[in-house]
């Protein structure tokens, strides 16, 4: 269970939901085989890190701009908070290096 919750915890979205579905199948054909799985994948603790791990990349976005000195208006800041994507969001966090402006990180 730990080497799961390990290589979980490295993958991006769009690997999640794969290993999810194919943990699953696993799971419905031979239920004894992966007895951990039905409370590790519990829908509710993965939407519950999922929002975490959202919220943890917006912080840091954040962060980032408030360190090198972007600010804000409350459009930007508000398209900020709105966003459910990590991959958006991590390409936000990359674009912070060498920006100069708030929509050069957001574009």
């Amino acid at each position: 269970m730990v080497y799961f919750h390990v290589i979980w915890s490295g993958l991006r979205e769009p690997m999640r939901r794969a290993l999810e579905a194919l943990v699953m199948e696993r799971q419905i054909e031979d239920e004894a085989r992966f007895p951990f799985v039905r409370e590790l994948m519990d829908r509710s603790e993965l939407k519950g890190l999922r929002e975490g791990e959202l919220k943890g990349k917006r912080d840091t976005l954040l962060r980032l701009l408030a360190r090198v000195g972007i600010a804000l208006n409350a459009n930007e800041s508000a398209r900020i908070h709105a966003c459910s994507d990590i991959a958006i969001l991590d390409r936000w966090i990359d674009n912070v290096l060498g920006a100069k402006t708030a929509t050069d990180v957001l574009s």
